[in-house]
């Protein structure tokens, strides 16, 4: 990074340094992503203190209680160089790991031998060919009492993975909110995890939270938090995921990195052709197209309409995942901008922890549902449906969806 990117944020670092400084051998976080087939590999994110020395990852796929020696396989993480490092000296390593067993619970430990190994932790592969798939999807998150609870609630559906539409910790892109990313990835791995331990794989899109207001044509300088943690999901922010042989995620960017039409639309319309084969096919990105409480007619609305709307039409969308908004909603079947059986329909719209915004008293046109509660979706895949069920923090099941 160039030093006027340095001393731009160098207030914040000494700002916050003191209150997050960390003595402990251990790494500060661990987390997981996908960039690669879910089924035979994992991304094991490690976040470490300011220290010298390599990062190794030892797993198997028997528990083996941090006994170095008895795990049967190993690798070192790559340290990737990131702008938040400027915040307080953190340094990021990744270790992706290949060739897995499908359907398989493995057990870790990140570190080194120097300063310390994490303790064991477990992360299962997924099955692949056409075994049932169950994720949860939900924005809008924060860090406080209410987003850990609705995270307690969602932890309990066992999910295989979560897809989370941006908007995570709420630190609006500045290099000085490590507080809020601390917190935001402390809870994470504290409490999503499976009934059997294991922990809950991340895919996530970017959220106007995510983004500060700095004048740049360089990306990772408006969003350095998000690409540090979250930008190797795809060479793009951009990107599709398959899983097994029944589902893909085209993951998009509502215009704060990349314009809705052009270079991202195009190659939208490439991925669509790519995957048509595939029988369920989810869009995932954070502002609402078919909003239920902000305006339906805004200019960035219809662009994003006019140039992936019509893509989902072509190639048979089956979900577009929508957040931004706060609220819980459930779109009818639409296509062509009309309801018509067997279109799109559109789950959303964040809430995933923030308060809830109060919507229309009257339903719009485009909405069968629409409710101002915090929520997430849970959606059960299998070769033939995807049902999607719409949860609050009671764990009370408010609505529900089938889709043959």
């Amino acid at each position: 990074m160039k030093l006027p990117y340095t001393l731009q944020f160098s207030i914040y670092g000494v700002v916050f340094f003191g209150f997050c400084l960390v003595s402990t051998a251990q790494p500060l976080h661990i987390y997981l992503t996908y960039s690669d087939t879910p089924e035979t590999s994992i991304d094991i994110n490690v976040i470490m203190p300011d220290r010298t020395g390599p990062v190794d990852i030892y797993y198997d796929d028997e528990p083996r209680h941090e006994i170095l020696a008895e795990y049967r396989l190993s690798t070192a993480a790559t340290y990737v160089p990131t702008p938040i490092e400027m915040a307080d000296g953190r340094k990021v390593y990744v270790a992706q790991l290949k060739k897995l067993k499908p359907g398989t619970q493995y057990s870790f430990t990140a570190g080194n031998t120097n300063d310390g190994f994490s303790r064991e932790l477990k992360f299962r592969t997924l099955p692949g060919g056409n075994a049932p798939i169950r994720f949860i999807n939900g924005g809008d998150m924060g860090v406080d009492t209410r987003a850990n609870m609705i995270q307690r609630m969602a932890a309990k559906s066992d999910p295989d993975f979560a897809v989370i539409g941006g908007d995570l910790a709420y630190a609006d892109g500045l290099i000085g909110n490590l507080d809020l990313w601390d917190k935001w990835l402390n809870n994470w791995q504290t409490l999503m995890k499976r009934s059997d331990g294991s922990m809950i794989p991340i895919v996530t899109c970017i959220g106007n939270h995510e983004v500060n207001k700095y004048k740049t044509d360089i990306s990772e300088l408006r969003s350095p938090w998000y690409f540090s943690l979250f930008g190797r999901q795809g060479e793009e922010l951009y990107y599709s995921r398959t899983v097994g042989d029944t589902m893909v995620f085209f993951v998009l960017d509502s215009g704060y990195h990349h314009s809705f039409d052009g270079k991202q639309s195009e190659w939208l319309k490439s991925e669509l052709e790519k995957y048509k084969h595939i029988p369920h096919k989810f869009a995932v990105y954070h502002m609402p197209m078919y909003p239920a409480f902000s305006d339906y007619s805004s200019e960035r609305r219809q662009l994003a309409r006019d140039s992936w709307a019509r893509l989902f039409d072509a190639y048979g969308v089956r979900v577009a995942f929508e957040h931004d908004d706060h609220v819980a909603k459930r779109s009818k079947p639409l296509k062509a901008n009309r309801v018509e059986e067997g279109g799109t329909v559109y789950i959303g719209d964040g809430a995933f922890g923030r308060e809830s915004r109060n919507v229309d008293r009257t339903v719009r046109w485009y909405n069968s549902m629409e409710k101002s509660v915090v929520h997430f979706w849970q959606v059960d895949v299998t070769h033939e449906a995807v049902k999607l069920q719409a949860i609050d923090r009671k764990r009370q099941v408010f609505d529900t969806l089938l889709l043959p």
